[in-house]
């Protein structure tokens, strides 16, 4: 049940988020300057995809393509994180004064180690992601083909996919509250709901739009990114909210 309540009120923070994006509209320019940056890696990367898939014919990458492509396009979701980094951290921090009532004071040093922060957060969380799901990818290909069990399979990549986007985005508010790197951990362990609803919207999206790693049509990246990274801005609002209610509605 506290399970699922986390869930609703990071679902809930997007909405109450929605007023505060006008402010940042600097930020979003700054977030589509970056996406322009964003999309050539990958470009490469889904080039070199398509090349191993048509070109190496002496190992058959065709059987593995779903997975591949699940993969690719959620190490996509943490190189756009790693490279926004620098937008979230000045968001979540002036979004903290904000909320909080105190005067916003900018400060090089601290935005740096907040930047450093989130990339060191988003790499942890992109390799446990990894482990956890292919664990989960064996163990389907070891079990009998079952719609049922293929569901379950699928519910849950979707959670523990969802977790650690959600982990990512919560640390930026978490890092403006001054708490640890360890105790942050244990902040997300003890309440997975409120990382899982974060990171869900961006997750569902990215599996929406994971079918362009199949196309030739390259400029379509510029648009899923961009919706992508609306997403992750929205949630990086959404967990400042979230955590300047800590006290009264996280138990």
């Amino acid at each position: 049940m506290k399970f699922i309540k986390e869930i609703l009120l990071a679902l809930h923070s997007y909405i109450s988020g929605l007023k505060y994006i006008p402010i940042f509209y600097k930020s979003l320019l700054l977030l589509i300057f970056l996406l322009l940056i964003f999309a050539g890696p990958i470009v490469l990367i889904d080039y070199i995809f398509q090349t191993l898939i048509s070109k190496i014919s002496f190992f058959d990458l065709s059987k593995y393509e779903n997975l591949l492509v699940q993969m690719l396009a959620n190490f996509s979701g943490f190189l756009l994180l790693l490279i926004l980094s620098p937008v979230f951290s000045l968001v979540s921090e002036k979004l903290m004064h904000i909320l909080s009532g105190k005067t916003y004071k900018f400060s090089s040093s601290q935005l740096l180690k907040d930047i450093f922060r989130g990339i060191k957060i988003t790499l942890r969380n992109l390799v446990y992601e990894y482990f956890y799901v292919l664990i989960i990818t064996l163990i389907l290909w070891i079990l009998p083909e079952n719609p049922i069990i293929s569901s379950i399979g699928l519910l849950l990549n979707i959670l523990i996919v969802s977790y650690f986007y959600g982990f990512s985005l919560l640390d930026y508010a978490l890092e403006n509250y001054r708490i640890g790197y360890n105790q942050s951990v244990d902040f997300v362990r003890n309440h997975p709901g409120i990382a899982v609803g974060l990171g869900l919207l961006y997750t569902l999206l990215i599996n929406f739009n994971d079918k362009f790693f199949q196309t030739d049509n390259h400029f379509v990246i510029y648009w899923t990114a961009f919706g992508e990274a609306i997403i992750a801005f929205a949630g990086v609002i959404a967990a400042s909210i979230i955590m300047s209610k800590r006290k009264q509605s996280i138990q």
